[in-house]
């Protein structure tokens, strides 16, 4: 099987089984705010092809690269020369994206990945094993798939580029934690992080005919702000589950 490289802690990774249940084998899905390609690569490895979608370039520029030079990257990451140096871990987050090859710029986005305690790259705070053996692994354990493409999307809002042109008849947009977007606008994000407008992808979700499912942690303010939705609670083992309290994920869906 193959696994991704990555980590992300802020993404949901437990509801795997219940989306399976919902998106039939051999359907086309385009999935949202591509990260750590946990849940692309599940999804192509079921039988479904999947078009991971990222509007930012340094998340596209990571899984091409790895899809076409895997070990080049696996052998700059292990190389005496590209030691971590813990002090250099706060620099690297605001200047890795300065360096010339493509190839040095994702072994530093998978090591910024590994150091962080989020998983973010430009952000987060430092860790005391940066280097996972099991991630090192994987990294160099990874292939491209055929029913897997990555796709790096122009427009600046994800619900921009979610209309009829898509090839698939369902969408997944894995939007992490739930908030109002009152104070965001003026937001400073990363090279690596994705802005969600969750009131606009409300509104898509009305509007659109595609098959559309979002993937949250639990949040209790879902309930309402989706209520026209049905919502799915999922628990700590992905099982579905009606108690609320033991909710960690929640699925939205307009089918």
């Amino acid at each position: 099987m193959i696994k991704s490289p990555l980590k992300n802690t802020a993404i949901p990774n437990k509801c795997l089984d219940i989306i399976l249940q919902k998106i039939p084998q051999g359907s086309v899905v385009d999935s949202f705010v591509l990260f750590s390609g946990q849940l692309e690569i599940s999804l192509a490895q079921y039988n479904r092809f999947v078009c991971a979608h990222t509007n930012k370039y340094a998340v596209y520029e990571f899984w091409y690269s790895l899809m076409m030079e895997p070990k080049r990257i696996y052998d700059v990451v292990t190389s005496d020369k590209f030691k971590f140096q813990p002090d250099m871990f706060e620099i690297l987050q605001e200047k890795w994206v300065e360096y010339k090859d493509p190839i040095i710029r994702s072994a530093l986005f998978f090591m910024l990945n590994q150091a962080s305690d989020t998983g973010a790259i430009s952000s987060g705070k430092l860790v005391h094993k940066p280097m996972n053996p099991l991630s090192l692994a994987n990294l160099r354990a990874y292939e491209g798939m055929e029913n897997l493409h990555f796709i790096l999307d122009k427009d600046s809002e994800i619900t921009d580029t979610i209309n009829s042109k898509l090839l698939g008849q369902y969408v997944i947009v894995s939007c992490g934690n739930f908030s109002y977007n009152l104070f965001e606008e003026s937001k400073n994000i990363g090279y690596d992080m994705t802005n969600i407008n969750h009131k606009k992808l409300r509104d898509v979700m009305k509007s659109s005919d595609k098959n559309i499912m979002l993937i949250y942690n639990y949040d209790k303010r879902l309930h309402n702000f989706f209520k026209n939705n049905k919502v799915t609670y999922v628990d700590k083992y992905g099982k579905q589950t009606e108690k609320r309290d033991n909710a960690v994920e929640v699925i939205i869906a307009n089918f």
